[in-house]
Parts: C-alpha cells; sequence; structure tokens
C-alpha cells in the first residue's frame, strides 16, 4: 500500500529534518519546505494526506498560507496541524477560525507531533465517505468504481475524479477553473475549455441531456453544478 504522505511546512530545518525522519520511521512519506515558497504547487503536485505548518515563516505568515489553502475546493477537507509559539493564543485561535484542524506548541517532542498527525489521519478516513450514491449513480471511492442503477460505468481516472469531486459537493456551483485545480495538478498546463470537453464526456456515459440534465447541471456566467435531485433545470 502507498505510505500516507505529509507536507512538513517549517523554517527551521533542524526542526523539518527531525520531523522527517521521525515521520518516515513511522511509516510516511514526507515533502519539507522551508520557506513556504510554492506552498499551494507543491501541495497540488505531492498529494499530501495532512499538512504540517508552522506559522511564522520568512516573508510570509502560515495563517495566509492557510487561508489560501482553504479557499482551494480541493483542499478544502485536508487535515492541517499548525505549529505556534509557546503563549501565541491569539495565532492559535486565528488558526482554528481559519481551519486547521489542531495545533502544536513549541517547543514540542517529535514522537507527540506524530501521535497528534496518526489521531488526526484516523478521524480524517472515518468521516471520508467510501461510497457516494446519489438518485442511482454511486462511486465507489477506494475502489475507483462507478455505477448507474446497477450498471457498471466506465469511466476514465479524470472522468472519475471529476465526477467525484462535484458528487461531494451536490447543489454547488464551481467554476471551470476550480473544477481544473480540483481535478488536474497545476503542471498540465490545460485550458478551462477542457471542463468543457470532459462534461460532455461524462454527460454521454450518464445518459444526461444537456437541455434537461438529471445530474450534471450548467450553470450560465460560473460554470458546473452536480444537481442532487436528478431533476436539474437547464441553465
Amino acid at each position: 500500500m502507498d505510505k500516507p504522505r505529509i507536507l512538513v511546512v517549517e523554517d527551521d530545518e533542524d526542526v523539518a529534518r527531525l520531523l522527517q525522519l521521525q515521520l518516515q520511521r513511522d511509516g510516511y512519506e514526507v515533502a519539507l519546505n522551508t520557506t513556504g515558497a510554492g506552498f499551494l504547487q507543491q501541495a497540488g503536485e505531492f498529494g499530501p494526506a495532512l499538512v504540517i505548518l508552522d506559522l511564522m515563516l520568512p516573508g510570509t505568515s502560515g495563517l495566509e498560507l492557510l487561508q489560501q489553502l482553504r479557499r482551494e475546493p480541493r483542499f478544502a477537507q485536508l487535515p492541517v496541524i499548525v505549529l505556534t509559539a509557546m503563549g501565541d493564543e491569539a495565532a492559535r485561535v486565528r488558526g482554528l477560525d481559519l481551519g486547521a484542524d489542531d495545533y502544536v506548541t513549541k517547543p514540542f517532542g517529535a514522537r507527540e507531533l506524530v501521535a497528534r498527525v496518526r489521531a488526526r489521519l484516523r478521524t480524517s478516513a472515518s468521516a471520508a465517505p467510501e461510497i457516494l450514491e446519489i438518485n442511482g449513480l454511486a462511486l465507489d471511492l477506494r475502489a475507483r468504481t462507478a455505477q448507474l442503477y446497477g450498471n457498471p460505468l466506465e469511466l476514465s481516472d479524470t472522468e472519475f475524479r471529476m465526477l467525484a469531486f462535484l458528487m461531494k459537493n451536490p447543489g454547488k456551483a464551481f467554476t471551470r477553473r476550480e473544477i481544473l485545480d480540483a481535478v488536474w495538478s497545476p503542471q498540465h498546463f490545460i485550458t478551462e475549455r477542457t471542463v468543457d470537453v470532459y462534461m460532455l464526456r461524462l454527460r454521454g456515459k450518464l445518459n444526461d441531456d444537456s437541455e434537461n440534465p438529471r445530474f450534471l447541471a450548467a450553470v450560465r456566467r460560473v460554470g458546473y453544478r452536480f444537481e442532487p435531485s436528478g431533476k436539474a433545470a437547464p441553465a
């Protein structure tokens, strides 16, 4: 099985290396970022199961990076543990308000932090649904299979990820750019038109009429949404 991936954003290189060694000993794959530069792109390419984020970084604020992360639909549920200085209560509160899942104050023990990582990943795994099912359309997120009214659907990996992303957010309209950011990694350099191409393919496989869609509705001047009622009105 693939090792869970942890992204550590910490400007103290000694602390960062210590965490890397401890996490690797416990069976995790670890990537380091010691400045905060390129954080979102690195997260998109590395695909971490959890982020450890120091709030005091050179040239930027960990709080700002956390805010940027939570603005991205693809990272909305990504667990984040923030590292703060002892006694910096305001930063801890602000971090939690911005969507951090936990915090650890410096100085800390590496074993304690790894225990927090294990606990947070268990919580995240137990909260994540294994099967999405809405109005006869079902996706098994672990087996990566799809069915429509009990009949198997042959979906490409990209089609599956796009459909899963929309089904996880039923009724919510997303722009083409938001869908691109959630489904494709930044290095692909593709255009928003690609979303329309894949949406056309998905509609064909779902037997979904664009004029009277049951699942994938176009939202004028916005993008697309998954219609949870299965009876989306034409946009």
